[in-house]
């Protein structure tokens, strides 16, 4: 846990602030606007990380030698769906597919400042050195804004029926994420092996169906405790504000 090389050193801390900074900037300039104009900053993450993926996806059909490994079965792909659903559909549609992006995102920036290797590889050792390094920082930080963002524009307001969705979207990627990695023999997010020791000695002693039920019950896991903490959090300030009047 928190290994990082040197480029982490430099490239992480200084991306966050960039996107911190971006963040604090639209909230002044958008605080009193209406939630409508408050979304276009997700919005266009949205549509960005759909071009990134495309981009990425003829590249390595053109340009690069193609492995089933640039196929969108990552965990982080979801978000190439999962983003434009939350910002795009309207009313129950919506209010369903909003949590899945702001808690599964937060998942991931735990997992790239925690354990970066294990998200980046060693992309941030030259950002600018070749079209993966590029892509993977980008991509991968597409999630981070589009946490900050949610949170500083007030984007998302958890209800109590939210934890549905949240374990729906894990359960629907495990649904063909699972059987594609063993069809293609790819380890996509870790279902084959385990980067993390602890788990791997877990796959090792106890096979591989004992380990693939923890992967994705800690997945769920937490992903519920983040929505909770966020919950509390969202009615301890409502019922602060209420006091106020």
């Amino acid at each position: 846990m928190f290994n990082w090389s040197k480029g982490d050193v430099f490239v992480l801390p200084l991306a966050l602030a960039f996107i911190v900074f971006t963040g604090v900037v639209l909230w002044l300039f958008l605080r009193n606007k209406s939630e409508r104009a408050r979304s276009i900053p997700l919005k266009v993450l949205a549509v960005f990380i759909v071009l990134l993926e495309a981009s990425k996806q003829i590249y390595y059909n053109f340009f690069e030698p193609f492995t089933y490994y640039i196929l969108p079965f990552h965990f982080c792909s979801t978000f190439i769906w999962l983003m434009p659903l939350a910002q795009f559909t309207v009313g129950k549609a919506q209010r369903f597919f909003k949590p899945m992006p702001i808690c599964y995102s937060l998942i991931v920036i735990v997992l790239i400042y925690a354990y970066p290797r294990v998200l980046l590889g060693n992309s941030t050792a030259n950002v600018f050195g070749s079209f993966h390094n590029a892509h993977t920082i980008l991509f991968h930080h597409c999630m981070v804004a589009y946490f900050v963002f949610s949170v500083l524009l007030g984007n998302y307001r958890p209800q109590k029926k939210d934890w549905i969705p949240l374990i729906a979207g894990i359960g629907f990627y495990a649904l063909y994420a699972v059987p594609v990695a063993y069809a293609l023999k790819i380890n996509y997010v870790n279902i084959l092996k385990s980067d993390f020791a602890p788990f791997e000695s877990i796959r090792v002693s106890s096979g591989q169906f004992v380990y693939n039920a923890l992967l994705f019950t800690v997945a769920v896991v937490s992903v519920l405790v983040i929505w909770g903490i966020y919950y509390a959090i969202r009615r301890l300030r409502d019922k602060m504000a209420a006091k106020k009047f």
